[in-house]
């Protein structure tokens, strides 16, 4: 009788402690490379401490997940603690043993292999393909690559559900073309999906297998249970059918890709032009002149720069470009579109726009640029007479001014233009003495003026162009202006407060007036 009851006690023993350990599972023992494993770590017990894990192996941990249940038998109550790991392994590899704390005593979890499948390629025969095509396996920094996904299936084979992958690559922008493309290849209906590749760095690649799940729909039969077990009713009537989908894995070939660079540091690859334009030469002082920038052409149009433009004395408001892109006898292409507000009070002249990229036709570097656009500001401050600068602006990743040249003064003319300058200085000491108070009354009935037009103004367009002339006045106007130009342009509905802003210019008008009286 002892020894029965020892035997009990050992039974009880060894279950209580299995009970109240820990246990170590994987969601599954084999993955294809590129596919997510789960790692879950179950333990029983009201006090559980689960160790910190960053990574697994050399495996960042992508995420986490923790689940709880409760069990009352007999009054006493059991707890059961999950937590789950998930990683992204490119290899096989053993997990070690974790450490983990339960109602105060440890627990280590046993080592677990997971093993990473090189995925097969599907070949012709069977009743489901996936093949990956390029236009070309070789090509430069920022020129398209055609990428073609097929999807066959025999016309006897039928799939409930597809699943299908997506090229994934690092250093690529990938742009999927819309719409599916339909055919026959003997005996296998073809459909086709097309992707165009921009490569941002040189290097040779791999793109990875394309994976695709299908499935199809499966009826299962099974005898009913609980009273209808009974022979009486083992009869066709009352069996039960369910559907499920069968799901099987088929995969693509792989790809290698060689992406040499381009010269010079370049990011543009393709056959473009380039042309600016403005909407009027001349223009009252302090009013804009909208200069137009446009990009034509075949090639990554998406990668190139906005363009900005520094000149003294000189208020630039440079708009976000907008790109339209289409796709043209496999050939990819578009429109870059900038618009800049100018904004002057003397006369001034529109640099020259540089773009260089390499050329797709003669494999060469190539520069192609704007002419300068002299632009007469009426009202203003009279234009020196000194020699223009000539400004090229270039649309570059390492400048955006790349050259500055000026046609400086011999030293014999200088001591002739130093007298004239002296006179030139002489005359308009005596003009600004006589006319002072003509500037200054004017300066006042302006400054008046500009709370009249702020108080008339109906649309944003109207006030935008009122205070774009002072966005660099204060921050007040500098976010009116922004918010203006979301309505514009983005079509949003910021309010914009005229009280706020006429204050403002009131206030600068008061002080005006205390200076002037002491």
């Amino acid at each position: 009788m002892k020894k029965i009851l020892g035997k009990i006690f050992l039974i009880i023993t060894l279950s209580v402690n299995l009970f109240a350990g820990v246990k170590a599972s994987l969601s599954a023992p084999a993955i294809y490379k590129g596919e997510s494993v789960n790692f879950t770590i179950t333990a029983e017990g009201t006090d559980v401490l689960f160790p910190e894990i960053d990574e697994i192996g050399l495996y960042q941990i992508d995420g986490t997940s923790s689940s709880q249940s409760t069990t009352i038998i007999n009054g006493n109550i059991s707890k059961q603690i999950a937590k789950t790991y998930s990683f992204r392994p490119s290899k096989s590899l053993t997990i070690p043993p974790f450490e983990v704390k339960v109602d105060g005593k440890s627990y280590k979890t046993k080592r677990l292999k997971v093993e990473v499948l090189k995925p097969t390629a599907s070949k012709r025969g069977s009743d489901f393909l996936v093949k990956m095509s390029v236009d070309k396996s070789s090509a430069y920094v920022g020129e398209a690559i055609n990428l073609t996904i097929s999807f066959k299936h025999k016309l006897n084979a039928h799939a409930d559900k597809l699943q299908l992958g997506e090229p994934k690559l690092e250093d690529f922008w990938i742009k999927k073309v819309e719409g599916v493309e339909k055919g026959n290849d003997g005996e296998y209906i073809v459909q086709k999906l097309h992707y165009i590749l921009f490569p941002q760095k040189d290097g040779n690649y791999t793109i990875p297998a394309i994976e695709a799940d299908i499935a199809k729909a499966v009826q299962t039969r099974g005898r009913t249970s609980g009273i209808f077990s009974d022979p009486f009713f083992n009869d066709p009537f009352f069996d039960s059918f369910t559907t499920r989908l069968k799901w099987k894995k088929i995969f693509s070939n792989e790809l290698e890709l060689g992406i040499k660079p381009l010269p010079n540091n370049l990011e543009l690859y393709g056959d473009f032009s380039i042309d600016a334009s403005v909407d009027k030469n001349k223009v009252y002082a302090n009013k804009p002149v909208n200069l137009t920038i446009k990009v034509k052409g075949e090639g990554n149009i998406d990668d190139i720069k906005k363009f900005n433009i520094d000149l003294n004395n000189l208020i630039v408001y440079a708009d976000e470009p907008t790109i339209t892109s289409n796709l043209k006898d496999k050939t990819y292409g578009g429109e870059f579109t900038q618009k800049i507000a100018l904004i002057a009070d003397s006369n001034f002249t529109i640099p020259t726009i540089i773009l260089e990229y390499f050329d797709k036709k003669t494999k060469q570097t190539k520069s192609i640029k704007t002419e300068p656009i002299d632009i007469e500001v009426i009202g203003g401050k009279s234009a020196k007479n000194s020699p223009k600068p000539t400004i090229e602006v270039a649309n570059t990743p390492d400048a955006k001014v790349s050259k500055v040249t000026t046609n400086q003064p011999t030293k014999s003319e200088s001591s002739h233009i130093k007298y004239l300058f002296l006179l030139i200085g002489f005359i308009l000491g005596v003009v600004l003495t006589t006319f002072f108070n003509f500037y200054k009354n004017r300066d006042e009935k302006k400054q008046k003026d500009i709370v009249k037009k702020i108080k008339r103004a109906k649309t944003d367009q109207a006030l935008f162009d009122l205070l774009l002339p002072y966005s660099q006045k204060a921050k007040l106007i500098a976010n009116a202006l922004e918010k203006l130009e979301e309505n514009i342009y983005k079509k949003a509905t910021n309010k914009i407060d005229k009280d706020e802003l006429m204050d403002f210019f009131e206030e600068i008008e008061e002080k005006k007036c205390k200076l002037i009286k002491n």
